[in-house]
């Protein structure tokens, strides 16, 4: 396996970068911020503050990191030195995802320990097997974005079509209840009628909902979530995210030519 060492060689880069001081004192400023918040007007448990902002914000790093792997590697022709040794390119963008999700994780990572700090020097409880669990499923979300994004910008040699197409599934990703309210009365006015329970199960198909469906196992309900889908069932849809959207990544990378 040669995936470890793009890895290690891009989050060498990332480093060199700044990416991960500049995304880890986002995490960490945003944290403390929605910290001190929830513990001045009314406490919100530690695990809720944590699960709202890991929501925006692990998408949008996960994203903004991965966008630029495969097409910036292409225009500077890195990519094509990397595939001069002995890394297939499912190992190199295997290699590229890993590292944009430890960058990602790490973010999330100071986020927890800042906030945990703020709760703790307030007198609020910081419930720590729930706040792992929160972390956990934060890992799952930042996964499957890291994946989604691979596989809609692994066929592109253009970073701006690149960001493009990323911005434009994540804000997908979040209005994707309304994109289906619409949907559904286009379909009405044809005849076709959606049921609601069917609709809400469309609606964990997004990641991102999928993540706040996922949130009810560890009670955190503060998100909005469908209803008539099991609890639990959003933390198979992320991973489902993860592996499908690395194989259609793949399958991508495989057709563009260096």
């Amino acid at each position: 396996m040669t995936w470890p060492v793009v890895a290690r060689r891009d989050l060498r880069a990332l480093r060199a970068d700044n990416s991960l001081l500049v995304y880890g004192g986002f995490f960490a400023l945003a944290a403390a911020a929605l910290a001190y918040g929830s513990t001045n007007a009314g406490l919100t448990p530690l695990p809720s503050t944590l699960a709202l902002l890991f929501l925006f914000a692990v998408p949008l790093t996960a994203g903004t990191l991965t966008h630029e792997a495969v097409p910036s590697g292409v225009a500077t022709g890195r990519i094509r030195l990397t595939l001069s040794l002995p890394h297939p390119r499912s190992s190199l963008l295997a290699g590229a995802g890993a590292a944009r999700l430890t960058v990602t994780l790490a973010g999330a990572v100071a986020a927890i320990a800042v906030a945990a700090v703020v709760y703790a020097l307030r007198g609020a409880p910081v419930p720590v097997v729930r706040v792992l669990a929160v972390l956990a499923l934060a890992a799952l979300l930042a996964a499957a974005f890291v994946a989604a994004t691979l596989a809609l910008t692994a066929g592109s040699t253009s970073t701006t079509v690149a960001a493009a197409t990323t911005y434009g599934f994540f804000v997908v990703a979040f209005f994707w209840p309304v994109a289906l309210s619409l949907a559904r009365t286009v379909l009405a006015s044809y005849g076709v009628s959606v049921g609601g329970g069917a609709v809400d199960a469309v609606v964990v198909a997004s990641p991102v909902f999928a993540y706040a469906n996922a949130l009810t196992v560890v009670g955190v309900d503060s998100v909005t979530t469908a209803g008539s889908v099991p609890d639990g069932v959003g933390a198979v849809v992320l991973f489902a995210w993860t592996v499908a959207g690395f194989a259609l990544a793949v399958r991508r990378f495989d057709r563009v030519e260096l």
